[in-house]
């Protein structure tokens, strides 16, 4: 190794705020090769905890001064002086996932079709007549045939759309307590041209009803659910279903208001 006498002299390099402050000493700049004998100094600044992320202080020797400038830290800084390389990839990740959450949270939601159940009045007629004709003459009525009952009110859905329904819940309110129970009527059933039959009711049966002292409507999830779901398949080859609602416990049609909520798919 060369003394340091027969090293080359290296013209001082002009003042830059920059590599003053990477380096922590202005008279670093102008010394060959960042100084020789910069380790004893380098020392003195670690244990004055003076360092500001070099080895030592300086870097050894035979480094190119750029090296010996550069700082520990690449990262881009913020407008407060702040790495920020790191964080700021990070924050693009979570703004993007959190974009992306937003976007499935507030993407366009499912067109809701509500259907109400209507009192078919002239079905329902029509009905206590047949029972009250069977009585004046005497007769019996058709074996599996089923006979309207005082408490019982024929009800139907007239179906907007048939295709590409999903149901979705039942919107039904008592406005008093008490009971109700809908029955679905099978496609077989043609009001005009035959009498109602046993085999035509749909199985299961939504029940609702509402207790004293409570306006909370309570049903039979299970069943009622199974029964919403089975009306979606219905409506793609019946325009209008036809359900016997049973009254009880104080009800009567004026206090029933019920309603089918269906997704358009």
């Amino acid at each position: 190794m060369l003394p340091p006498s027969c090293l080359p002299a290296v013209p001082p390099l002009p003042p830059h705020p920059g590599l003053e402050e990477a380096l922590g000493d202005p008279a670093l700049l102008h010394t060959p090769f960042g100084g020789l004998g910069g380790a004893g100094k380098g020392q003195r600044q670690r244990e004055a905890g003076r360092g500001d992320g070099l080895r030592g202080g300086t870097a050894p020797l035979g480094w190119p001064l750029a090296w010996a400038a550069r700082p520990r830290s690449t990262g881009l800084r913020d407008g407060r002086g702040r790495g920020s390389s790191r964080s700021s990839s990070s924050s693009i990740s979570s703004s993007r996932s959190s974009s992306a959450r937003v976007m499935a949270e507030d993407g366009p939601k499912p067109t809701q079709l509500t259907m109400p159940l209507v009192l078919d009045q002239d079905l329902t007629k029509q009905m206590r007549l047949r029972v009250e004709s069977l009585k004046q003459r005497g007769e019996k009525r058709q074996d599996g045939e089923k006979l309207l009952r005082p408490a019982e009110a024929v009800y139907r859905i007239d179906f907007i759309q048939q295709q590409r329904l999903q149901f979705e819940r039942w919107d039904v309110v008592l406005d008093k307590p008490g009971k109700v129970t809908i029955t679905g009527t099978s496609q077989n059933w043609t009001p005009d041209l035959t009498n109602l039959m046993t085999r035509q009711l749909l199985d299961p049966a939504a029940i609702f009803w509402r207790k004293e002292a409570s306006e909370a409507m309570d049903w039979n999830e299970a069943d009622a659910l199974e029964f919403g779901e089975r009306l979606s398949e219905l409506a793609r080859i019946r325009r209008v279903m036809y359900f016997l609602i049973s009254f009880g416990e104080g009800v009567e049609p004026a206090d029933l208001r019920a309603s089918v909520v269906f997704n358009q798919l």
